[in-house]
């Protein structure tokens, strides 16, 4: 087989003819290569098994709750998270904790 030129190397015509097999529509079939051996569809099974995943679970899950808050609170609580190194969620949590411990007692 002889050795193609660079893509940014080829006349047009040139190009055409090296690119011809990915003007087809895709069947899934037809495009050159090797179809994946045992070990590579067993390592693909895994990969797609860890991005599923997602984020850790803590305690049942999260859950998404739209809130309002006054903008400045919400500054303020912002930066200091920031500054304590939490996140938003993590301080509203342990915020709700603290408030229902005080009550609860």
């Amino acid at each position: 087989m002889a050795k193609r030129a660079a893509y940014d190397e080829m006349t047009t015509a040139e190009l055409a003819a090296a690119t011809a097999a990915y003007d087809k529509p895709w069947t899934g079939r037809g495009l050159p290569g090797k179809p994946l051996t045992a070990a590579q569809r067993a390592q693909h099974r895994r990969a797609g098994a860890r991005a599923r995943a997602g984020r850790p679970k803590i305690g049942g899950g999260a859950q998404i709750v739209p809130v309002s808050i006054e903008r400045g609170l919400l500054a303020q609580a912002d930066a200091y998270a920031q500054r304590h190194h939490y996140k938003r969620s993590e301080l509203v949590a342990e915020g709700l904790r603290l408030v229902m411990r005080r009550r609860a007692g």
